[in-house]
């Protein structure tokens, strides 16, 4: 018997086996969850009475599980979920407000924290769903949809490096050069990494820009002038954004974009819009801000650029039809590049999933490809320059540059992910408290409660070599439980929409 099986032999074997589960599963299942030891009680906070207290010495192996909280899928797919989850909510309940329960399969604390937070008035509000993309910083091989990857009337020039300047082969869209520049030595690495860097700044000052550009859309529509001022005073932009890394190396930015009133005594409150604020004005705003929008970039090569938004862009209304209307698959679109790192682009999701102390060029440039490579060599080569030390290149390099979030949000664009890990929490608090045991975090509203606790790090991953193995079987079995739940809710919820139908015509 190996060494595994007599570990898991040993797991199955023990008394403790139901209350270790279920501390997995309140870890979500997680593949690197962070053992602590130690123990916490909650205490009244005027008589100093003792309500409830964990220690971790009655637990399974004396730790509390933790989960890690790893937004990306290739470092814990389970966390990554869980995140994935919450980001589809972020995202919908900006786009037509709180979902309702019959069609989330449920009401509950979360759907209770996205009624409080956003109202549903906001599906009425002009939103825009657009793209924006980086420019081109040299011609690389293309996925045509059966056409020739890069025509050229005279396939005989070639660059000053004696490259060919086109490609008349028709590659596939999964195909490793898809994304690869046509000559190495043309292509403009530093300016890649560099626009890379700047991209959330860029799209800082865009959105400064759609504010003030708003005012002279309102004053073609009105027929008089009005002053960036008097628009602030009626108007405010939210905005929820999610970058996504291209096959070239390149991020580029999905947003829903909404157009919303303002209410003088409670700058929290979200209104509705002036009736000639419309879908047609906000997309007049963001694509004149999108055109004037620029960074100037460093120069450690001598060369002067601008970082710039590139000439693809796409920008949809929400309310014309098609398939972003749609809120629930919008936010899925959004919410799945929340979990992505910048090598999911070439399949080889682990190897630029975290941060380099040491850049192996050898094994980088096997593993996601010789573009993706020279970036990461590029950065982690101007991350040593003293003029560039605050774009933090080197810490940085594992994503080509970019230093930006994966995902942000206007202040009032929807419920936040705070709120919702909140609500989970007194959610399971709540399950808690039914079942006859108390529970240490779960505090009154009226603060009465404290909560007290001394923790100590006690290692990551599981302690027994077979449990990571056991969890990956309960995470499997959850994801089924968890599908044919929903389908079967989905079939009760037909079931008497036909009912419904049959006593209308009866």
């Amino acid at each position: 018997m190996s060494l595994v099986e007599r570990a898991l032999m040993d797991r199955y074997r023990r008394a403790d086996l139901p209350v270790w589960k279920r501390q997995v599963e309140r870890a979500r299942f997680c593949s690197n969850p962070v053992r602590l030891s130690g123990g916490a009680a909650s205490i009244d906070a005027g008589t100093g009475e003792v309500r409830a207290e964990f220690a971790t010495s009655d637990q399974p192996d004396g730790v509390l599980l933790i989960a890690c909280g790893d937004r990306r899928a290739s470092v814990c797919p389970s966390c990554a979920e869980v995140y994935r989850r919450d980001m589809w909510h972020l995202v919908a309940s900006g786009v037509s407000g709180r979902m309702s329960a019959t069609s989330s399969g449920g009401a509950g604390a979360r759907q209770d924290t996205v009624e409080v937070t956003v109202p549903s008035s906001v599906a009425s509000h002009p939103r825009l769903f657009v793209t924006l993309t980086a420019p081109s910083f040299g011609p690389v091989h293309s996925a045509r949809g059966g056409g020739v990857c890069r025509p050229r009337r005279d396939m005989s020039r070639k660059c000053a490096h004696g490259r060919p300047l086109g490609c008349a082969l028709v590659h596939d869209a999964d195909h490793p050069i898809v994304g690869t520049p046509i000559c190495v030595g043309c292509y403009d690495y530093v300016g890649a990494v560099l626009w890379n860097a700047c991209a959330g700044e860029l799209w800082r000052r865009t959105r400064i820009a759609i504010d003030r550009a708003l005012a002279p859309a309102a004053s073609e529509v009105l027929g008089r002038p009005v002053t960036v001022a008097e628009v602030r005073r009626q108007l405010r932009t939210s905005y929820v954004k999610v970058a996504e890394f291209q096959k070239r190396g390149l991020v580029h930015l999905h947003a829903v974009i909404r157009l919303d009133g303002t209410d003088p005594d409670d700058r929290g409150r979200i209104t509705e819009p002036p009736s000639w604020a419309s879908a047609n004005l906000l997309a007049a705003a963001v694509a004149r801000a999108v055109d004037a929008a620029a960074v100037a970039l460093p120069s450690p090569d001598g060369v002067m650029r601008v970082a710039s938004w590139g000439p693809q862009r796409d920008i949809t209304d929400v309310s014309a039809g098609g398939p972003v209307t749609d809120s629930r698959r919008l936010a899925a679109y959004l919410a799945k590049y929340a979990t992505k790192t910048a090598s999911d682009a070439v399949s080889a999701s682990r190897a630029l999933a975290r941060r380099f102390h040491r850049l192996h060029r050898t094994w980088l440039r096997r593993t996601v490809g010789v573009h993706l490579a020279r970036m990461v060599e590029t950065a982690w080569a101007l991350g040593s320059r003293r003029d560039l030390e605050h774009l933090n290149l080197r810490k940085w390099a594992h994503c080509l540059g970019f230093r930006g979030h994966f995902a942000t949000k206007s202040r009032v664009y929807s419920v936040t992910l705070g709120a919702l890990r909140a609500a989970r929490r007194a959610w399971r608090a709540r399950q808690t408290e039914e079942s006859g045991q108390r529970d240490v975090w779960g505090t009154d509203d009226d603060g009465s409660t404290l909560v007290v606790g001394r923790w100590a790090y006690a290692g990551r991953g599981y302690v027994k070599a077979g449990d990571a193995m056991i969890v990956e079987t309960m995470a499997r079995d959850h994801a089924v439980a968890r599908r044919e739940y929903r389908e079967l809710l989905r079939r009760e919820r037909q079931a008497r929409e036909r009912v419904a139908e049959c006593v209308a015509l009866t």
